[in-house]
């Protein structure tokens, strides 16, 4: 799943003008241009043209709206001029589609509807109902309405999709909009389905037209057909691939003029006013008639379920357990792993089949509830069929985004709400209120049981970690950062009031002030105490006394921040809110030290014969024991069956920072991916296991710092060297055509970014523009062991794999290619050399300016003129200051802007020469930290050494003597 997160990741950062092609995506990936085209399909991602649509659709009814003869030569010319990347064919498609009558419907829907919601309009939209609706359908659903409303009877409509997508149901929908924007006069849909008469062109035409007494054997009478039926109506034509060609023909005059005869009339025309909606499964140029197809001016396309938002399938389950529940009158226990593999299940025939599916697993968990084999009705994982089950492992599904969509299991309710139900937006504004219910509801169903207290306990601390997690997952960056909504949502006396707490809490805690989130949830958090408290509900936190001694600094602080609220306001809040506050800190702040150093990698050996365990027997006799389990297969032993016993074991043993297997020969690495993906826990595997690798994966997995990746890195490494006994020496080679000056710049921004590079490489730079390239890479891999060129120019016969430009280099996407590949190990906090975070030429001492905002420009402009941030640091620092206050006590201001604007780490620093007004505080000092690679625990040892030395910096005009005393 890697190349997923690296094709999310590249295609967030594109530009709207220029979206990048599947080619371009291949090449940044290294990988091929099918591999990005089916894994971008996959991921429901458009095609590159189909990304640019929206912008240049809008850039170019900009364009017309001022001028509107323009050619489409002379507009294509204006449009490249302004940074798209658009053909002229596409643009003037693109302005045929503006133009027509049916386009101008669209936006006069869309408009309509933006108008009704900042009006606050009450007409319920039947499409509300559709899951999807502000989601994958909204396309099609813009379509569907747009056709409903022409004039003057609608227009004619052809959804395709395969089976079980939901074509039925959307022109059901269509009927009731059309029903309420009274387009038709006769309340009636009529539906037909092609494959009832198929094969009887005389009965197929008596059914659709009517007849007349006496027009075949058995007519004793006149007949009204389908089509007068459907007068001033829809007649829906399900299946319409099943009409034989004969049959297509006979609607013919129907579509054309509205007039058609019944069966044995020859000069009787009957008039009717109607819409067709038809519906197929099948490929419309292959079972159409093209004169059919030309008279149905629009197609509507359903997505199959593999293409919906993942959020729309539990949508769908949720909504059809729902209805099972309604119908057996009880609660269903939908459980996470059940949960887990539906969503990883592609039922073939999509929305139909699941909820089929769906109906005979919610009859088989009923019946384990009636014969008392479970106490609840409950889906679990193992009443799903095999094929559902087994999904999770063997379809392509992106686990990482059902891990972040599921929290727990999901309770249905009988009387759930439709809306409830359909809803795609999380309602983070109950996230709060829910863990006290939670708690309240989850205590007495334990102690029912008759659990200890001390037990329930344990499990509702746990919960509340994972719900207010939980609750800073879903404050995203564009949510948090709209303080006008939050104050909307919590009002100003509560907004003002977390604003003096956030200042708080960053004097006692400076790391704070680098996460916006916390103060976001804090207020959500609040506001649900302040009115859980007005209503006297009780707040209760279940083991006060044990969160207390495990976090003994954030109780503290939380203890401080209720005492604060209870002085400033006219209100009590009880001291179980402080357990609450500190979840909350802890959240932001990190694990404790001695949580860290009980983590550990647990290490597995797997070897066939006795091999294994006589292994360990003897690196423990060495080493003076370990924690290492071993397991041994026997020869013919089936795969399958170690796996099952590997991931029985893997859920008994200690595993906090992943499992690491040691396997004696290749094939059985592929056990890690099925394990991880079964289990959830990381897990790595190392080939050709020997008791000295053994004894030297379990030394290094006991550093304190070391992770599962760095573990395996060292591991192989070890092993290469074992097996080249002579090594060379590294080197990186940087070059520049034209001169010596860019390939410096490229070595000093890999030096701040990769702080042990120079230890565990030789970087030569060179400018190329007097030297042949490939006769000097050939001289320099004479002696040494070439690992990695950056340059502006690809030599001609050297080692692609290895090859970075300029450009790349810079951008975050070539830096972690560059790390890969060349070996970089990942920095430690020990590595950082402060001395490279400070330079004198940004150090402002008796700074003379008149604002806040001039400080801020001036540091972020010295800052780019550095290298060290990229465009749009400086509004995005500004941005920062507006949500919240960046002051952190004793005079001192960091302002700061997310590391997406920053290429390495470094501060600049102003001491002012008059304090200076910041948000209501008086601010002396300003250190403007633009912050990359670094973590909290490096912000705060710095925090403290500017604080220990804050007289030294406020009083002295000497730059050398400040960054000395920073340098202490």
């Amino acid at each position: 799943m890697e190349i997923n997160k690296k094709i999310k990741k590249l295609l967030s950062n594109e530009d709207k003008k220029n979206p990048l092609t599947d080619q371009q995506l291949a090449l940044k990936l290294n990988v091929s241009r099918e591999k990005v085209t089916v894994t971008r399909q996959k991921l429901n991602i458009k095609s590159s043209k189909e990304r640019l649509k929206p912008f240049l659709v809008e850039e170019i009814r900009s364009i017309i709206k001022k001028q509107s003869n323009i050619s489409i030569r002379e507009l294509t010319k204006v449009i490249q001029q302004k940074g798209y990347n658009a053909s002229r064919y596409l643009i003037d498609q693109e302005i045929k589609k503006i133009k027509s009558p049916f386009y101008k419907k669209e936006k006069e829907i869309e408009n309509k509807e933006i108008k009704n919601k900042k009006n606050g309009s009450n007409i319920e939209d039947p499409f509300q109902t559709v899951i999807g609706y502000n989601g994958t359908l909204k396309p099609q659903i813009q379509q569907a309405k747009a056709a409903v409303l022409y004039p003057p009877y609608g227009l004619h409509t052809l959804i395709t999709g395969e089976s079980g997508v939901g074509k039925s149901y959307l022109a059901r929908k269509m009927f009731e909009f059309a029903a309420q924007n009274r387009k038709i006069s006769e309340n009636k849909f009529v539906v037909f389905n092609c494959a009832d008469y198929a094969d009887n062109p005389q009965l197929l035409y008596s059914h659709l037209f009517g007849h007349v007494k006496g027009a075949f054997t058995g007519a004793s009478n006149d007949k009204d057909g389908l089509l007068s039926k459907a007068n001033n109506s829809i007649l829906f034509l399900d299946e319409v691939h099943r009409l034989s060609p004969e049959g297509q023909e006979m609607l013919f005059n129907v579509i054309d003029n509205g007039k058609y005869r019944r069966l044995g009339e020859t000069e009787t025309e009957h008039k009717v006013n109607l819409m067709i909606i038809a519906a197929t499964t099948e490929d419309i140029e292959s079972s159409l008639l093209a004169t059919f197809r030309r008279r149905i001016p629009l197609i509507i396309e359903l997505p199959s379920l593999k293409k919906r938002e993942l959020q729309e399938k539990l949508d769908f389950i949720k909504l059809f357990i729902a209805r099972e529940s309604k119908q057996i009158k009880r609660k269903i226990i939908l459980k996470y792993e059940a949960v887990r593999a539906l969503l990883a299940y592609t039922p073939v025939n999509n929305i139909g089949q699941l909820e089929s599916n769906l109906k005979v697993i919610c009859a088989k968990a009923y019946l384990f509830f009636v014969t008392e084999v479970k106490s609840q009705v409950e889906i679990s994982l193992d009443i799903l069929p095999s094929e559902i089950r087994r999904s999770f492992l063997n379809e392509s599904v992106d686990r990482e985004e059902i891990r972040n969509l599921l929290r727990d299991d999901i309770k249905v309710e009988p009387a759930l709400d439709r809306n409830l139900i359909t809803s795609q937006e999380k309602n983070i504004y109950n996230v709060t209120e829910d863990i006290y219910k939670y708690i309240e509801e989850k205590n007495q169903e334990l102690s029912g049981i008759g659990i200890t207290q001390e037990k329930i306990n344990t499990e509702l601390t746990f919960r509340i970690e994972e719900k207010i997690s939980r609750l800073f997952d879903m404050t995203k960056e564009d949510f948090y950062k709209n303080k006008n909504m939050l104050k909307g949502v919590i009002g100003e006396k509560i907004y003002n009031l977390i604003n003096e707490v956030m200042v708080m809490l960053q004097e006692e805690l400076p790391e704070l002030v680098l996460n916006s989130q916390l103060q976001y949830a804090l207020a959500i958090h609040l506001d649900a105490v302040w009115q859980r408290i007005k209503s006297g509900k009780l707040i209760k936190y279940p083991d006060l006394e044990n969160i207390k001694k495990k976090h003994p600094q954030n109780y503290a602080v939380a203890e401080k921040v209720i005492n604060f609220i209870n002085k400033r306001c006219d209100i009590t809040i009880p001291r179980d809110e402080i357990g609450y506050i500190t979840m909350y800190l802890n959240t932001v702040t990190g694990p404790d030290e001695k949580e860290n150093a009980q983590s550990e990698i647990a290490i597995i050996i797997v070897s066939h014969g006795m091999v294994a365990s006589n292994m360990l027997k003897v690196a423990n006799y060495l080493l003076g024991g370990s924690k290492v389990k071993a397991v041994n297969m026997s020869f013919n032993e089936a795969p399958n069956k170690v796996l099952k016993k590997l991931i029985a074991l893997v859920k008994k043993i200690e595993h906090s920072k992943g499992i690491l297997l040691l396997v004696d020969m290749g094939s059985l690495t592929g056990f890690a991916e099925v394990i991880e993906e079964k289990t959830g826990i990381k897990t790595r595997a190392v080939a050709r296991v020997d008791t000295v690798m053994l004894m030297e994966a379990i030394r290094w997995s006991k550093l304190k710092d070391i992770s599962l990746n760095e573990l395996v890195d060292r591991i192989n490494q070890s092993n290469s060297t074992n097996l080249y006994n002579k090594k060379k020496h590294k080197v990186l080679l940087i070059y520049c055509m034209t001169g010596e000056g860019v390939a410096l710049k490229v070595k000093d921004y890999l030096l701040h970014r990769l702080f042990n590079l120079e230890r565990e490489y030789e970087i030569i730079t060179t400018g190329i523009y007097n030297k042949d390239l490939e006769e000097f890479i050939a001289d320099i891999e004479a002696e040494k062991q070439l690992v990695g060129l950056i340059g502006n120019l690809r030599p001609q016969s050297f080692n692609s794999n290895i090859f970075f430009s300029v450009d790349e280099i810079f951008s975050e996407e070539g830096l972690e290619r560059f790390k890969e590949r060349v070996g970089v190990q990942e920095f430690k906090q020990e590595d950082i050399k402060t001395d490279k975070l400070i330079d004198k030429n940004i150090i402002f001492p008796s700074l003379k300016v008149n604002s806040k905002d001039e400080v801020i420009t001036l540091l972020a402009e010295k800052l780019k003129e550095k290298g060290v941030v990229k465009d749009g640091f400086l509004d995005a620092v500004k941005k920062r200051e507006e949500w919240g206050v960046t002051y952190i006590g004793s005079g001192i201001a960091i302002p700061h802007a997310d590391s997406q604007y920053v290429n390495y780490s470094q501060a600049a620093l102003a001491i002012m020469e008059n304090s200076l007004d910041w948000s209501g505080y008086k601010v002396e000092v300003i250190c403007m930290f633009a912050i990359k690679d670094l973590g909290v625990e490096y912000f705060k040892e710095f925090y403290k050494i500017l604080k220990e030395n804050i007289e030294i910096i406020k009083f002295t005009k000497d730059i050398n003597l400040i960054k000395e005393a920073l340098l202490n």
